[in-house]
């Protein structure tokens, strides 16, 4: 588990997390209740064309006692076999019937086996065309009653109103319809996609509202991880926006007590670095009159340590400062050339006889396959359409390499400076020829103030800032330094940027 996440769960309350988990069963109880829904439907729906199965007995009498009556009286008797909405007759002579001028899509559903008994069955729908697959049975029936049975069921699977014409003897017609039975249904298929779409739904909401609930504690865990919060614009809160004022109130009390926190160190900070501005300053003149004593000296080896320790104690009085302020200072983010900023670097030290050299910018290579037309493999260098425009501090920058090439020199004899410029990535190496750093000191050189050489000689170990500066500035680009000792001899320093050409980007100050 990462520390995010680990600040996270621990500054989570338990009033949200009975929020997330009261959340997940509420969504939990949505979806199972449209997976109820759906699938009780689609029960109900089954259970009404099975029972529609009865009213094919009862049509099938109703036609053989019609056409045994008198025609005169049909007409009447139809009405006699209503039952409710259940199921309805209508008796139409041939001119009645020519007069209908219904929209209705016929099917003529007359079987060959019971031709005899009834010469003709015709299916009409208004909306929509009858599926004939589902209007054949397997087997033949055995009389107009067993093919009745089938067809009340069949027509009622269709999920949408019908009529069933039987045709007498004479051309009058008796027609059947059945509201209850054969009516406009949502079909499975329509009541699975609703299932399936409130369980998504269900799950969705589910994602949203947690993330909802969490995105106040993320950010704050991302933020006090990083130690950013209050220190930059990008990273503060404007409290009186609406998206803070819908956070939680555990959100709202922990962003709080990290401003307290933060602010309090930032006052820290900066009263400790006004204490040593102050002592630097007020150091300035007692040691300007020193220097102007010293001069009265006869002893020239005592006048010279005498001026050696002022400049000493003022240099390191300046680093302390300039470390303290390096966490403090918001350089503005621009757009620049690191390849002119490098090459400036390596210059100045060239210009006063430092051995510093400047190796040629490395650019990616592209590599093409063999084709049809020619089987050689051919590599493509990005140089000249790669250039090394970036946006950062450039400020903050300089000094960091300046640091890097600086220590080579000092501690390593030479200074090697490699630039490797990549579509999302900037590399500065900085090589030596010196003994290197123990594996086992590798983390401790980049804390503030720690000096492999333990006499605290300024001349032979320096301040202990060099690299706790390169790290500051790596990090505050989203970058990383990484020292790695060559394999022979010599330390290499490799300071790894990530490249943006947006003035917008977000950086940690």
């Amino acid at each position: 588990m990462s520390n995010r996440w680990r600040w996270l769960l621990s500054w989570t309350p338990e009033r949200i997390r009975v929020r997330i988990l009261l959340f997940g069963f509420f969504c939990g109880f949505l979806a199972s209740s449209f997976a109820a829904g759906g699938i009780g439907a689609i029960i109900n729906r089954r259970a009404e064309i099975a029972e529609a199965t009865w009213i094919g007995p009862v049509i099938a009498r109703a036609f053989e006692e019609l056409s045994r009556m008198p025609e005169e009286r049909r007409a009447v008797a139809a009405n006699n076999f209503n039952r409710s909405n259940s199921v309805q007759f209508e008796y139409y002579t041939e001119e009645k019937l020519l007069h209908n001028n219904g929209e209705e899509y016929f099917l003529d559903l007359t079987r060959e086996s019971i031709i005899s008994l009834y010469p003709n069955i015709r299916l009409g729908m208004k909306r929509g065309q009858p599926r004939s697959k589902l209007l054949s049975p397997t087997y033949p029936p055995e009389d107009l009653t067993a093919h009745l049975t089938f067809l009340t069921s069949a027509i009622a699977r269709h999920d949408r109103p019908a009529s069933l014409y039987l045709r007498l003897s004479n051309g009058d017609q008796l027609i059947v319809t059945s509201p209850v039975y054969w009516r406009e249904r949502v079909t499975e298929v329509q009541w699975l996609l609703i299932l399936l779409g409130g369980m998504s739904f269900s799950a969705v909401l589910f994602v949203l509202g947690i993330r909802y609930l969490l995105y106040s504690f993320r950010y704050l865990g991302a933020v006090g991880t990083s130690s950013g919060i209050g220190r930059s614009e990008e990273n503060n809160i404007n409290k009186d926006s609406l998206r803070y004022r819908f956070w939680p109130k555990e959100a709202r009390e922990i962003a709080d007590q990290l401003y307290r926190e933060q602010e309090e160190k930032t006052e820290a900070i900066e009263e400790r670095t006004r204490m040593l501005t102050a002592i630097s300053h007020d150091l300035r003149t007692p040691a300007t009159r020193l220097r102007l004593r010293a001069e009265f000296v006869e002893e020239e080896e005592l006048r010279n340590k005498i001026l050696a320790d002022l400049d000493l104690m003022l240099s390191m009085t300046k680093d302390a400062i300039d470390f303290l302020k390096g966490g403090m200072e918001a350089e503005e983010l621009e757009q620049f050339d690191i390849v002119s900023l490098v090459q400036s670097i390596c210059d100045d030290f060239s210009d006063v006889g430092m051995p510093v050299t400047f190796l040629p910018i490395q650019y990616p290579t592209l590599r093409t396959s063999g084709t049809v037309f020619s089987r050689h493999e051919k590599t493509v260098s990005l140089d000249g359409l790669l250039k090394g425009y970036m946006v950062g501090r450039p400020r903050a920058l300089k000094r960091a390499i300046t640091n890097l090439v600086a220590n080579a020199v000092k501690y390593g004899f030479q200074a090697k400076v490699g630039l490797t410029i990549e579509p999302g990535l900037i590399l500065v190496e900085v090589s030596d020829r010196g003994p290197g750093i123990p594996e086992e000191e590798m983390d401790n050189v980049l804390k503030p103030f720690y000096r492999l050489e333990k006499s605290r000689n300024r001349e032979t170990g320096g301040s202990g800032l060099g690299l706790s500066i390169v790290k500051n500035v790596a990090e505050t680009h989203n970058g990383e330094l990484v020292l790695v000792n060559q394999p022979v001899q010599g330390l290499s320093a490799k300071l790894l940027l990530p490249r943006s050409l947006d003035p917008e980007v977000s950086f940690v100050s």
